[in-house]
């Protein structure tokens, strides 16, 4: 009994609150079933038991959506902590609350918080520090700012110094261990698209702590570029960044998923797609003599309103409208479905930056945190007290927390697909000449890069 109740007491140093833990299954509800189709994670048996010190270390891709999918990935038993932004703890003191609640905690950033606002981060490194020594998982991310591409930025050392000065001040008691880790996501701004995180191997400090006491920035230079390696190989890398866009179109072209099959992996799997992508990149960077035909090709698409994969499932005549048939008769339903779920797929627009990459972070967070909780209240509340429909009411508001909005969303994108087939079917000439011109690209590049 004594053995049970002392690894209890151990437990609930790391151990989130009952109510934390059913928010927890709250959100990530919304965010597996709703924000993303698929979520994948893998590596997860690299990660240190849940008590052990243990510092998650990540590329950071897409905002709160970092953090977010990192968290969900975690035992819903174990809370972890998280280094935020600094700025965002200043916005009311009823949020910064909630932040601290959920487990995010402030790092102040001369670019962003100004010099007066650096002596802070000491107490920010002294409560993670403890929290991690507790058992608590850290997640941080080393390059200060999200990324707006498919890139690795530079890493500061705050990570590997916060990691060394908790062993110090712990008397290097501790092995404390960081874990490598990479999100990559299928689509940055689209809903209903795949996510994945990958865990590394984790890098043991304890034989860097003799180096440390004498040498404390060679430590953590060394530790640093065994994150660092990690990273960029679990993740797509993007170095070309003057040629980005016409990359991204490539691997994301009806050449990118034949590429992808010819490799023998399947382009519908991400972690596959992201292997493909990987080496397909690092081949077309090689051979870098393609820019200006993608480009062209690119305009192209734009100026007839067209994606590049809506010409592998390009449809007649007759199928597009038996498909227009088909939108007509589910359209009383599809308006009725709209009811919370356009304003929830679009009560971000008033809140976002000049930063496209806020776009998911904020139709997600606006949506789970406020706005599926206030329209259900709302709606029965009054329809309650009006009409008494108070069972009629809930039921109507579980349809559409969830099947009424997939429906939603997928019904608009048949109707957005319908009408870029229309447009192919009305430019046929236009069509004619695009496909061979892809053609053409398409075996020039196979030949080259064989």
């Amino acid at each position: 009994m004594r053995l049970c109740a002392r690894k209890n007491m151990e437990k609930k140093k790391y151990i989130g609150s009952f109510g934390y833990r059913q928010y927890k299954r709250y959100i990530r509800f919304m965010n597996n079933r709703l924000l993303f189709r698929h979520v994948y994670y893998q590596g997860k048996e690299n990660l240190p038991a849940l008590g052990e010190p243990c510092m998650i270390v990540s590329c950071h891709q897409n905002c709160a959506n970092d953090p977010l999918v990192m968290i969900l990935g975690l035992e819903n038993e174990s809370h972890p902590y998280v280094i935020a932004r600094g700025n965002v703890f200043s916005w009311h003191p009823l949020i910064t609350k909630f932040f601290l609640w959920l487990g995010m905690l402030p790092a102040f950033r001369l670019n962003y918080d100004g010099q007066e606002s650096l002596g802070k981060n000491e107490e920010t490194i002294r409560i993670s520090g403890g929290k991690m020594l507790e058992g608590n998982r850290l997640i941080m991310y080393p390059e200060g700012t999200h990324q707006d591409k498919h890139w690795l930025g530079d890493f500061s050392f705050g990570y590997t110094r916060l990691a060394f000065q908790t062993a110090e001040r712990d008397g290097f008691q501790h092995d404390i261990k960081i874990v490598p880790s990479a999100h990559h996501y299928e689509d940055y701004f689209g809903v209903q698209t795949d996510v994945l995180v990958r865990f590394g191997k984790p890098i043991s400090l304890a034989p860097y702590y003799e180096l440390y006491k004498t040498k404390p920035r060679t430590a953590q230079r060394e530790v640093n570029q065994l994150v660092r390696a990690q990273i960029e190989e679990m993740m797509l890398d993007v170095r070309d960044l003057e040629h980005y866009e016409e990359i991204d179109w490539l691997r994301n072209s009806e050449f990118g998923d034949t590429y992808c099959c010819a490799q023998g992996k399947n382009p519908k799997f991400l972690p596959d797609k992201l292997d493909s992508d990987k080496k397909l990149c690092d081949q077309i960077q090689a051979t870098g003599v393609y820019w200006d035909k993608i480009a062209e090709i690119r305009r192209e698409e734009a100026g007839i309103g067209i994606k590049d994969k809506d010409i592998a499932s390009a449809k007649g005549w007759l199928t597009t409208i038996l498909s227009v048939i088909a939108q007509i008769i589910l359209l009383p339903l599809w308006l009725v479905s709209l009811y919370p779920n356009l304003l929830h797929y679009n009560i971000h627009r008033p809140f976002m930056k000049s930063d496209k990459m806020f776009t998911n972070s904020w139709r997600f967070i606006i949506p789970a945190v406020v706005g599926v909780p206030f329209f259900f209240l709302l709606t029965v509340l009054v329809c309650g007290l009006t009409w008494g429909l108070w069972w009629q009411s809930i039921v109507w508001m579980l349809l559409a927390t969830y099947p009424l909005a997939l429906f939603a969303y997928y019904e608009w994108e048949w109707m957005q697909s319908t009408f870029r087939n229309v447009r192919m079917l009305c430019n046929k000439k236009r069509m004619a000449e695009l496909k061979e011109k892809r053609k053409e690209l398409f075996e020039s590049i196979k030949n080259k890069i064989q």
